[in-house]
């Protein structure tokens, strides 16, 4: 293979196609392949890498360290559980129809599984997502405001398309603490809660 090609590629910021050139010119040996068929898994092979890439990038941004999805949540353990509405929220619909969801419920029934599902789900869909304890953004705030950069945070909370706020009720935060959140959502657009 000429390394001088690899390196042109890279230079054109096309590395998934550099990285799959050795296998797709091995398949094309095997088995003989049009130069069009060729040239159109080159192309796929870079479509997925840049896919993948945004959605790795965007899962870092959202603060979410482990995926966490639907089809391994636990469903038998609680069937009281609104399966199809929540498999709807992480369709992200609600976010394009500028809708909130709360979800409430007792500790350990799934909810902080349930709320990375959902926004998973919306990163999926093209959508940013900020997943934080309320506990942490209420430290965050202090952080911001000892730093003189609260407005450049208050911004990034208000350009986020979906906030998820979890354990909201469970960490008994003073109420001073919850109030530059609630400002956030006042100012921002943020979608207001519904069930």
């Amino acid at each position: 293979m000429n390394p001088q090609l690899t390196t042109r590629l890279r230079h054109l910021r096309l590395s998934g196609m550099a990285e799959a050139l050795p296998l797709r010119l091995e398949q094309a040996t095997a088995a003989p392949l049009a130069h069009l068929d060729f040239l159109d898994l080159l192309v796929q092979d870079e479509l997925t890498r840049r896919a993948d890439r945004l959605f790795a990038r965007r899962l870092k941004q959202a603060g979410i360290t482990q995926v966490k999805e639907f089809s391994s949540f636990e469903w038998a353990f609680n069937p009281k559980i609104p399966r199809a509405r929540l498999v709807d929220l992480a369709t992200a619909r609600f976010i394009r129809d500028h809708h909130g969801a709360l979800l409430i419920g007792p500790p350990g029934v799934g909810k902080s599984h349930a709320a990375v599902a959902i926004a998973v789900g919306a990163i999926r869909a093209g959508y940013h997502a900020f997943v934080r304890s309320t506990f942490d953004l209420a430290q965050d705030f202090a952080e911001a405001d000892a730093g003189g950069e609260r407005r450049a945070f208050v911004q990034r909370l208000t350009t986020v398309d979906l906030l998820v706020l979890e354990d909201f009720g469970n960490w008994g935060i003073p109420l001073t603490k919850l109030t530059p959140i609630c400002s956030v959502r006042r100012r921002g657009g943020l979608p207001s809660e519904s069930g």
